[in-house]
């Protein structure tokens, strides 16, 4: 059991935080008061007043820093939830650390003792694992509370937090292993106690697994050249590495470029004057969407409006998918032979989760003889992070969307 020092230096800075906590507590009355600001100062105010309070061997250095930064995010109402979901993402993980550091070597089990030994490390190995899905579940959930569950912080930060406790608190063979075994937990559980749907289970479970066998793969590389005790630099040599990584789109600063643009084509066998006279009909949707369209997006049902004059508008209702359904509406602004224009005015489906529609241009002209080319282009901005993950997905999904579109709203039948 770690042995508290509790003196008249740390009951002071305890009396610091509830001061603090209170003084912010008391700007977040009122009705329209946001019930997650309360709970990221409740956080800050706990981790600080903990790491005040009670120390274990070798952390003394690590719960000072982190009683130094729960005060900038008392202090700093703009740094509250930068430093909670540092707090939630680092501190766990750096505290194992240096714990497991100044524990000093474990001596070596005889023969007779070996089997209980490894029993022990097993039941640990499984503790830890618990221990990280339990971590991972409560980063998500502040994450989501903050509206930062489409960036990197989820899609990084919470994978390299469960990979990281479980190699922490003590792999019995291979760190690879078990932090597979705790990711293939997390993604289960998902679906179950936090309702995640099976789109975003296999959207995010490569970068998961990605992220975990990389983490495992170089702790084991390590404990294999530089023996047991290198595990733990290579923990936090890991977490340094894919921290920065899993910044990104937390802030509008730390986000790449989000406009895209996607463009298909196909040759129709139509004319032009019939193209145009299949585009003014109320959109109807004929032939299956493409397969991977089918894996748990939203699908087009039902649809109202037609018209190509400026001004027109057109509803496409999108459900099939995890969620209530929602209406896609789209006004007509600029139309003339070859060229319509739609932008969105709203959309209320499952699709603004992962990404903003901007607009839509539909071009054809003559090609050949008894054919036309017609051209879908859609305007878009990208809402997930990471740009090197999601990016390519994202433009693929709506390449094969654009092709559909073409298939169904721009080919005479």
């Amino acid at each position: 059991m770690a042995r508290t020092q509790i003196g008249g230096a740390r009951w002071a800075l305890v009396a610091v935080f509830v001061a603090l906590a209170a003084w912010r507590l008391s700007g977040t009355r009122g009705p329209g008061a946001d019930p997650w600001s309360v709970v990221s100062i409740l956080v800050v105010a706990l981790v600080g007043i903990t790491n005040a309070l009670f120390t274990l061997p070798a952390t003394a250095a690590v719960q000072g820093l982190t009683a130094l930064v729960a005060l900038a995010g008392l202090l700093r109402a703009d740094w509250t939830v930068a430093v909670m979901l540092l707090l939630v993402f680092v501190a766990p993980p750096v505290f194992l650390l240096r714990w497991a550091g100044g524990r000093g070597p474990e001596p070596a089990p005889s023969d007779r003792a070996e089997a209980p030994a490894r029993a022990s490390r097993a039941r640990w190995a499984m503790v830890g694992v618990i221990l990280a899905v339990a971590c991972a579940s409560l980063a998500y959930r502040l994450l989501v509370a903050h509206r930062l569950e489409q960036t990197a912080a989820l899609f990084i930060g919470i994978p390299t937090l469960l990979a990281i406790i479980v190699v922490l608190s003590g792999t019995p063979r291979s760190a690879t292993g078990s932090i597979c075994k705790a990711m293939t937990i997390a993604l289960l559980m998902s679906g179950i106690a936090l309702g995640e749907g099976v789109i975003c289970i296999l959207m995010a479970a490569p970068l998961f697994f990605a992220v975990g066998v990389m983490i495992g793969a170089w702790v084991d590389w390590t404990r294999r050249r530089f023996g047991e005790r290198a595990r733990n630099t290579a923990g936090c040599l890991a977490l340094l590495v894919l921290l920065p990584l899993a910044l990104e789109g937390v802030d509008d600063r730390l986000a790449w470029p989000r406009a895209e643009v996607v463009t298909a084509s196909r040759e129709v066998a139509a004319s032009p004057d019939a193209i145009a006279r299949q585009l003014a009909r109320s959109p109807a949707f004929h032939t299956p969407l493409p397969a991977f369209l089918r894996l748990g997006f939203a699908q087009p049902t039902v649809t109202a409006g037609r018209g190509l004059s400026p001004g027109d508008r057109v509803s496409i209702r999108l459900s099939g998918a995890e969620g209530q359904p929602g209406d896609l509406v789209l006004d007509v602004i600029e139309s003339r032979p070859g060229l319509i224009r739609l932008r969105p005015v709203t959309d209320e489906s499952l699709v603004a989760y992962w990404l903003t529609w901007q607009e839509a241009e539909i071009r054809w002209a003559a090609a050949g003889d008894r054919g036309s080319r017609v051209t879908w282009i859609l305007r878009y901005r990208r809402e997930l992070d990471p740009i090197w993950y999601f990016g390519p997905w994202e433009r693929y999904a709506v390449r094969l969307a654009a092709e559909y579109l073409i298939d169904n709203l721009a080919t005479p039948r």
